[in-house]
């Protein structure tokens, strides 16, 4: 019994106080300035980009245009005896066109994912969310990391 305090008491501390920051979280080094953002294809990916973006914003440094085309799927990837689908792949897919002093360059960045078929519908639409949402993220992560190292 006085093992496991003794444990609580070291670990507590130690994992509160460990420092963690996400990546993205300081903007030091920023060095772009989005003036404008064209959006077409998935509404939902969109919206969540443009939010994402809009907090990495800085007035003072170089600006760039970008123009975002994405796509979103969730394809069939195994089928039990009868054909019903047991296995889907989610797949996104951005295409990102910056334009920056009288240059465009255009990149992808695809991101999926395998997931099993639930048998509950409403346990499966909260999971599925929850997956986009994470390969949103991804996508906006690599996007970021994208405009902060290219010149």
């Amino acid at each position: 019994m006085l093992k496991i305090i003794a444990l609580i008491l070291f670990l507590i501390p130690s994992l509160l106080s460990c420092g963690y920051q996400s990546v993205y979280s300081e903007k030091k080094n920023l060095d772009f300035h989005i003036t404008s953002m064209e959006f077409t294809g998935n509404n939902e990916i969109n919206k969540f980009i443009e939010n994402e973006l809009n907090k990495y914003d800085d007035k003072k440094k170089r600006e760039i245009k970008i123009i975002i085309d994405s796509h979103f799927s969730k394809n069939p990837i195994i089928k039990d005896k009868k054909g019903n689908v047991t296995n889907y792949e989610l797949v996104a897919k951005i295409n990102l066109t910056v334009k920056k002093s009288e240059k465009l360059e255009n990149i992808s960045f695809n991101e999926s994912i395998k997931i099993e078929k639930n048998n509950d519908n409403f346990e499966q639409v909260k999971y599925e969310t929850k997956i986009k949402r994470n390969l949103y993220q991804m996508l906006t992560n690599r996007i970021i990391f994208y405009l902060k190292n290219t010149k």
